[in-house]
């Protein structure tokens, strides 16, 4: 059977990238973080950071502010109103998925199958 019923949305690929999707979601619990903040918060190397911070940002995900203070440079960034849509819509993907997939194995379940075994797991007694 090949309906719309069965057929999982995808979700973004931009945000769905690990180091892409931890920095959106920390800056959609806060209305902005510096740079030092979402360094701690993700665990992201600064390079990386860097990276993927240019990203979103020519993506139109988030705005970065830079200023100087205290004789350093202070890097902010927030979420744009086109990226806090757009984890939300990621995030409405994701638990429509989880929904599918859960009522799939209800259907299974009520339909008599037996639902499909998992892997036997092995354990390694010391000598």
């Amino acid at each position: 059977m090949n309906d719309d019923r069965n057929m999982v949305r995808s979700p973004n690929r931009l945000i769905h990238e690990p180091a892409r999707l931890a920095i959106l979601t920390v800056l959609s619990s806060c209305e902005s973080a510096d740079f030092v903040f979402l360094h701690t918060a993700t665990g992201l190397s600064k390079g990386n950071l860097s990276v993927q911070l240019t990203n979103l940002e020519q993506a139109g995900l988030v705005a970065i502010t830079k200023e100087i203070t205290d004789k350093k440079m202070r890097t902010t960034v927030s979420l744009s109103k086109r990226g806090r849509s757009e984890i939300d819509e990621y995030w409405k993907t994701m638990d429509a998925i989880r929904e599918q997939m859960q009522s799939q194995k209800r259907r299974r379940t009520s339909l008599g199958r037996r639902p499909i075994p998992q892997p036997a797991r092995l354990s390694v007694a010391p000598i």
